[in-house]
């Protein structure tokens, strides 16, 4: 028997709350509560960051990013991050995994660093040589048009099929990443003589929702209007800001009353979606050698005081995301409350399906399942840092989060400030989930405990990034 293949499911922007397996009222993903049953729920996941790009490397390499030197995303990316991140000699999973006889896929369109060490890395228009739907096209809006006004999902889902037939794939819809993800397999099954691993990167939840259909909108919002997309903008300062959430992040919705239902309607999108891909998988006898892991690079915020601030910020609506794990030597049906982050992932899929990494390579992160296997707590803390401002960093130990930028300047970002609420917070989070009471002020000696704890965690994260510049310029032993 060939070693067990893995699957990371990455759904970009999904934040914890909105999932009914994680406590919300509305059952938005009924497929993924009853497939999360089969595995392992953590209700306590944290992102390391509030983008992508750091959030991706993370994910990957089992490292923070002060460890790895990736902190922003995009544009704002800066060509000494990337070097940075070359000296650490920082390695991707798709690495080792190939180093252990796997095939690697990946079905994305980023086509940042960590597409490295991928036999095949492409999104599902570039697979197959379609062309992709994209809304400034004239044609392709009003396909996507027709799309969103289809009556039930069996009509949207064939209507899709029929246009992918015909060449027209929409990258970053759930139905073309899925589709492409079981043709791959379907086209390599019976040469597959090797264990795969595959990333899957969905991006449905992530802003501008206009072009979920409206059917499965109708299912979580009623129609009320209390104000108006355009009203509610008016209160952003940052005239860059504003212009972004009118032109790109709210485009096509009217109604802010509309953006949760939407963002819900995208999630059920998803589920179903996902309900396919696990059919096929199980027809296959795929499933049953296979490890997965469910998750998302960041949350996200929607509204919040009033405005649209995007999933920028250390607030608990970004960090907080969904893990869920399932395969061979998984427990089923448990829930673990133990604090674990994205650098765990990497490494707890190395252990699971034994891959050799040299003893002296440096992970932040553990084997997640330790935490079932010995009764113990994985980690005595939360450490996040944002991509967002110059210098911002998050703690939470024991359900007190802090959060500290050395100075205003360096809390600030580019929009001139949305993403915080003050250069220090201090926030219990046993009553008050939602970052909303800054106690700061209110408890001066429990902040000034938790902010050496926090610096501390810092300068030895950094320190750890200059020993493995050091060790891999002198080739010697990392740490």
């Amino acid at each position: 028997m060939t070693k067990p293949n893995i699957i990371i499911i990455v759904v970009d922007a999904l934040r914890a709350q909105n999932l009914g397996i994680y406590g919300y009222h509305i059952e938005t993903a009924p497929f993924l509560s009853r497939l999360s049953r089969k595995g392992v729920v953590f209700t306590n996941a944290y992102a390391t960051t509030d983008q992508t790009d750091p959030s991706f490397t993370t994910i990957l390499s089992g490292r923070y990013p002060l460890v790895h030197g990736i902190i922003r995303h995009g544009p704002d990316l800066t060509e000494r991050e990337i070097k940075t991140f070359n000296a650490t000699g920082t390695k991707l999973l798709q690495e080792f995994l190939k180093e252990n006889n796997y095939v690697t896929i990946a079905i994305d369109w980023l086509g940042r660093w960590h597409k490295r060490g991928f036999d095949i890395y492409a999104s599902p228009s570039e697979l197959y040589g379609k062309k992709p739907l994209t809304s400034p096209q004239k044609i392709s809006s009003s396909i996507m048009k027709l799309l969103t006004h289809t009556p039930n999902w069996s009509t949207y889902e064939k209507l899709y099929h029929i246009l992918s037939r015909l060449g027209y794939y929409y990258d970053k819809s759930a139905l073309s990443v899925f589709k492409a993800a079981t043709r791959l397999l379907e086209e390599n099954i019976r040469n597959l003589k090797k264990p795969f691993f595959m990333l899957i990167h969905l991006w449905d939840t992530h802003t501008p929702l206009h072009d979920i259909p409206l059917f499965l909108v109708r299912e979580f919002y009623d129609g009320k209007c209390s104000e108006t997309v355009k009203v509610m903008a008016k209160r952003i300062k940052s005239n860059a800001w504003r212009e972004l959430v009118l032109e790109y992040h709210l485009k096509g919705i009217r109604c802010v009353d509309e953006v949760e239902p939407r963002y819900n309607a995208a999630i059920r999108h998803i589920d179903k979606a996902l309900s396919n891909f696990i059919t096929y998988l199980e027809g296959r006898r795929l499933l049953e050698n296979t490890y997965m892991v469910i998750t998302s690079d960041h949350g996200e915020n929607l509204i919040r005081n009033g405005i649209f601030i995007g999933h920028g910020g250390l607030f608990q609506r970004v960090l907080k995301v969904p893990l869920i794990i399932l395969g061979p030597e998984i427990p089923q049906g448990k829930k673990v409350e133990t604090p674990v982050q994205h650098v765990d992932i990497a490494p707890t899929l190395l252990h699971l399906v034994k891959a050799g990494t040299p003893s002296n390579y440096y992970f932040d992160g553990r084997n997640i399942l330790e935490t079932l296997e010995m009764g113990e707590t994985l980690r005595d803390y939360v450490f996040a840092v944002s991509s967002t401002a110059r210098k911002r960093y998050a703690i939470i130990e024991d359900e007190i989060k802090y959060v500290y930028s050395p100075s205003l300047e360096d809390a600030m970002d580019k929009y001139g400030g949305i993403w915080f609420n003050d250069v220090e917070e201090l926030y219990d989070l046993r009553v008050d989930q939602d970052d909303s009471y800054n106690l700061v002020h209110d408890k001066p000696d429990i902040a000034k405990e938790v902010r050496a704890k926090l610096i501390s965690i810092e300068k030895r994260l950094i320190r750890t990034r200059l020993r493995l510049i050091l060790s891999l310029k002198h080739n010697t032993i990392t740490l």
